[in-house]
């Protein structure tokens, strides 16, 4: 009888404990459930900071008397689970209020919130002010509206709704299913009148629930056909952004929207951009854009008087236009599609990479070379869409110089040094179009021109007290000479970043000396002479041969990924180390040497002994920007093992 008791009990415990594990979702809006406020817990993902509980939007089309008006509807109920948890109640509404052009105008309205917490066993409830709330402008176009939801804590479930009506009827908003927190139910419903015409995209490497019928609205007597979308999501993982990914977006699920064209039954029938050619045209016939591209730029007199133009090789020549540009202009650090006239950034002496770059090809005309816009999408804002062409996303460009009849070369103005083929590694775009007039752009992928060096020699003297005497020269190229240039613009001070030097490597600096050079191509040579203490016991020394680690710990940490890996650009790591051993010592155990390859990578560390010289040679060379989350277990094997060889530790011992 006491065993039929037990089983029964530890049955009912575990159905207790699955009920649990299994959270349904609430659909019930401004009523919480007992179980959303006692949860300690999210069960799909316990180490989860908060999680959204529930999430729903709803577009849709009104009519007024001056047209189309798009309302999004915004619901969202988050769970606080952790103190870190807690930023979720700080929230941030996008929207488009142009300053000018009122044919831009969102407006939000409709925003409440309310927080939930026990105290004591008892509901209470906060309420979010209007002193909460605060709007700011941040651009010409765009503003936001920001407010804090009010006593938020671990265990607070908060609920907020507000409402965007937009007068872009031609623009819908994409719809993002995953988030940086898990969700355990999200909804997105469109209803599109039947007179729009979008390409609608959806994509994502979890199930969404799908569905697609038909409804209509009335316009006076008219009734217009409407067609309806609905997504689901339930249980989908969070979707954290990640040192080697640039825009974690872009591989959760999502669904976007593209105009195709609009049809007014006997009235309108116009078709918008259907593929990149027509986007080109746009382009072409735009003033502020094509227009802009024909015309000699206000430094045309002063070109001409200079030797500018007399010079023979093109890369140079633009090269010299460049080093002019930048001492008339600097960069004030935003990126940018649409650009002020030329005389006014002249004036003001600063502006965006755009406004820059259009001058920039206005002085390259005046100096007899060809260039041209190439339009891309940064790779922190994305990927542009593959199923459809798509103006919208396009967010900035750079220059492409014609550097023979089939080839070009890119410089953008937001680089300091004049050095062609060096981008940031934000505009390093897998598809960057070409612009062309005539509606024939080329694509061509920025992340293949792109090439990171780094070859570092150190020569070394070891006593017997395992003090290291060395001096180690580094010379950086390309991208990687232009991460370091970067590196020591942002620094606060140089005594900061050769405190940092020594912190991270565990030497003391005797001498620092930097030079940059650039012309075609951008170096950076660097010259630290050091000594670096190694441990000692009795006659024996304990010594890294690598002396300065360059790899002390695998970037990849987790056991798995949801997410691709991406590097910033292909890049190659040479160290040879040259130490002369103490008189009368020698190395006991020789490190085994390793070589590792994988998909692109290679790898290997080689250690060697002639007399009383020890050699080591380092190398590592990344030759592929993309790895899919499928590659991660091999990725990270790869790294593991390089890493074991870089920290492996040798004794030297006296004879």
């Amino acid at each position: 009888m006491k065993k039929s008791l037990f089983l029964i009990l530890c049955l009912s415990l575990s159905s207790v404990i699955g009920a649990a594990q299994e959270l349904q979702p609430n659909k019930k809006w401004g009523k919480p459930t007992q179980e959303e406020l006692t949860m300690t817990e999210y069960a799909a993902d316990p180490d989860a900071e908060a999680v959204i509980l529930y999430n729903k939007v709803e577009t849709y089309y009104t009519i007024r008397t001056n047209g189309f008006l798009i309302t999004n509807e915004v619901k969202c109920r988050i769970k606080v689970l952790k103190p870190d948890g807690k930023d979720w109640g700080d929230v941030s509404i996008g929207y488009r209020d142009h300053e000018t052009n009122h044919d831009i105008k969102e407006k939000v309205v409709g925003l409440k919130g309310t927080s939930y917490n026990m105290e004591n066993g008892s509901l209470v409830k906060a309420k979010l002010e209007s002193s909460m709330i605060h709007e700011e402008r941040l651009d010409k176009e765009d503003k936001q509206i920001k407010f804090s939801m009010p006593k938020v804590q671990v265990g607070t479930v908060m609920e907020y709704e507000y409402r965007i009506e937009s007068e872009i009827f031609y623009d819908l908003r994409d719809w993002y299913a995953q988030t940086g927190i898990p969700v355990l139910y999200t909804e997105y419903s469109l209803s599109v009148p039947e007179w729009f015409r979008f390409s609608i995209e959806e994509s994502g490497v979890n199930h969404l629930d799908k569905e697609q019928s038909s409804s209509s609205i009335n316009l006076g007597s008219d009734i217009i056909p409407t067609k309806e979308y609905t997504f689901v999501g339930q249980n989908l993982p969070a979707l954290k952004d990640d040192d080697f990914v640039w825009h974690a977006r872009d591989f959760g699920n999502k669904v976007t929207h593209e105009l195709r064209g609009i049809y007014v039954p006997g009235q309108v029938h116009k078709n918008y951009t259907t593929n990149w050619e027509d986007i080109d045209k746009i382009l072409a016939d735009d003033n502020e854009f094509g227009g802009r591209l024909k015309k000699s730029s206000p430094l045309k007199e002063e070109i001409a008087a200079s030797d500018i133009p007399s010079i023979a090789d093109k890369k140079a020549r633009a090269l010299a236009v460049f080093q002019l540009l930048k001492k008339k202009v600097r960069w004030n650090g935003n990126y940018a599609f649409e650009a002020k006239s030329a005389s006014k950034l002249l004036k003001e002496g600063t502006g965006t990479n755009a406004d820059i770059n259009f001058l920039y090809i206005n002085m390259l005309r005046d100096a007899g070379i060809e260039a041209v816009p190439v339009v891309l999408r940064k790779r922190s804002n994305g990927r542009l869409p593959l199923t459809h062409a798509s103006i919208k996303y396009l967010s900035t460009f750079v220059v492409g110089i014609q550097d023979t009849d089939s080839t070009l070369c890119y410089i953008d103005a937001s680089v300091e040094a004049p050095s062609m083929n060096i981008l940031p590694p934000v505009l390093l775009a897998e598809r960057a179009r070409v612009f062309s007039p005539k509606g024939q752009g080329v694509w061509v992928n920025l992340q293949m021109t792109a090439n990171g060096k780094a070859k570092r020699v150190i020569q070394g003297k070891l006593d017997s007290q395992g003090k290291l005497t060395g001096l180690c020269n580094n010379v950086y190229s390309d991208e990687e000479a232009a991460r370091v240039c970067k590196k020591w613009r942002e620094a606060t001070d140089s005594l900061s970043m050769i405190s940092r030097m020594k912190e991270r490597d565990g030497i003391d600096i005797t001498k620092y000396q930097r030079k940059s050079l650039a012309n075609k191509a951008l170096t950076v040579r660097e010259s630290v002479g050091f000594t670096k203490q190694f441990d000692t016991a009795g006659d024996q020394i304990y010594l890294n041969p690598l002396v300065l680690i360059p790899m002390k710990e695998n970037p990849f940490k987790s056991e798995k990924r949801d997410l691709p890996v991406e590097f910033p650009y292909c890049q190659q790591e040479t160290l040879n180390v040259m130490i002369e051993l103490p008189a009368g010592y020698q190395v006991e155990d020789m490190p085994s040497p390793i070589a590792l390859e994988f998909d692109g990578m290679a790898a290997h560390v080689i250690c060697k002994k002639n007399d009383n010289q020890l050699t080591v040679q380092y190398r590592i060379e990344i030759a592929k920007p993309f790895y899919d989350q499928s590659q991660y277990a091999e990725l990270r094997s790869f790294f593991d093992k390089l890493v074991e060889s870089c920290n492996q530790m040798l004794t030297v011992k006296k004879i």
